[in-house]
C-alpha cells in the first residue's frame, strides 16, 4: 500500500469510511443519485433482475436496487471495507425492500461465480485503484451474456466555482498531486469509455453529468471530500497543513455566498453491454 492512504485493505484510499464517512455519503447520493437511478433504469434495471452493486460503501443504491428488482430478483451488496458494510446493512434495515446479500470482497476479485449477474454497478470506485482495468475485467467475468456494466466516476479536475477561486484551483491541483503519489488518477472518469471497450464490452452509451449549485448543502460537496483527504495529502508531501486550512476557509466563505456557483464534479458514466 502507498505511503500515506487510510486504505481499503486491497488499494489506496484517501477518505474516511464507515460511519465517518456517512453522512458525505448520504450527501454524493443526494447530489448524483437520481442520475445513477435512472441510468440504472435505461439499463434494464427491473423486476427479476439479478444485481451486484460493487463498492457498495453506505449501500444507498443496493437499498433503491433492491426495491426495483422485486421477490423474483436479487441484489448482492459487495465491498472490500468491512466498515462500509457495517452501515450499509444498518442503513438497509430500516427500508421496506427484499433482503440484500452482503460480501466482503475486493473488487480485483471477487470470488463470486462467472456470468451469475444481469447488472453490474460501480460509482466511484475506479478513481481509488491502482489497476482499474483488473476491475474491469473482474466485472465482464461477472456479467451474464448480454448482461450490462453501468458505471460512473471521477474528473476531479472539472470542479469550478464563479467567481473564479484560486482556493478551488488549489484544492484540485492538490488533490491530483496526491492521486499521482498514491499511483490513482483522479480524473480517471475520462478514461472509462476506453478502458471498458478494453475491456471486451460492446454497445457503449457515454452518459454525463455536473450538477452546479448556488445554495444548499449539495454546494458544499466537494469541500467536504477534500476536507477528508487533508490528513493523506499532509503526509503525501504535497502540501502543508496550514495550506489546506486556508483552502478550506476559502472554500466555505464561497459556499455561504449565493452569488457563487459551485459545480462539483463531472462524472463521466457509461452503459455497457457484454
Amino acid at each position: 500500500m502507498a505511503e500515506g492512504a487510510k486504505g481499503t485493505a486491497s488499494d489506496v484510499y484517501v477518505l474516511d469510511t464507515g460511519e465517518a464517512a456517512a453522512e458525505r455519503l448520504r450527501l454524493l447520493d443526494k447530489v448524483y443519485g437520481p442520475f445513477t437511478r435512472k441510468m440504472l433504469l435505461d439499463a434494464g434495471l427491473r423486476e427479476g433482475t439479478q444485481a451486484l452493486d460493487l463498492a457498495c460503501g453506505i449501500g444507498t443504491v443496493s437499498c433503491w436496487m433492491a426495491s426495483q428488482v422485486g421477490p423474483t430478483g436479487s441484489v448482492t451488496a459487495a465491498d472490500v471495507n468491512p466498515d462500509q458494510l457495517v452501515v450499509s446493512k444498518w442503513h438497509c434495515a430500516k427500508c421496506d425492500h427484499f433482503p440484500i446479500d452482503y460480501i466482503e470482497a475486493s473488487a480485483y476479485s471477487t470470488g463470486l461465480e462467472s456470468e451469475s449477474f444481469d447488472l453490474v454497478h460501480m460509482r466511484l470506485l475506479l478513481c481509488h485503484l491502482t489497476e482499474p482495468a483488473r476491475v474491469l475485467r473482474e466485472v465482464y467475468r461477472l456479467l451474464k451474456p448480454g448482461g450490462v456494466f453501468v458505471c460512473r466516476d471521477l474528473k476531479v479536475s472539472s470542479v469550478f466555482c464563479y467567481p473564479e477561486s484560486s482556493a478551488f484551483n488549489r484544492s484540485m491541483e492538490y488533490a491530483l498531486a496526491t492521486g499521482k503519489a498514491l499511483g490513482v488518477d483522479y480524473d480517471y472518469g475520462v478514461r472509462l469509455p476506453a478502458d471498458v471497450m478494453d475491456a471486451g464490452f460492446r454497445a457503449v452509451d457515454v452518459r454525463l453529468e455536473q450538477p452546479a449549485y448556488l445554495r444548499g448543502t449539495e454546494k458544499r460537496l466537494w469541500e467536504h471530500t477534500f476536507a477528508e483527504a487533508v490528513p493523506v495529502i499532509v503526509r503525501a508531501g504535497v502540501a502543508t497543513e496550514d495550506e489546506l486550512t486556508s483552502i478550506l476557509n476559502e472554500m466555505r466563505r464561497l459556499a455561504e455566498d449565493e452569488r457563487v456557483l459551485i459545480a462539483q464534479w463531472c462524472l463521466p458514466g457509461v452503459i455497457a453491454v457484454k
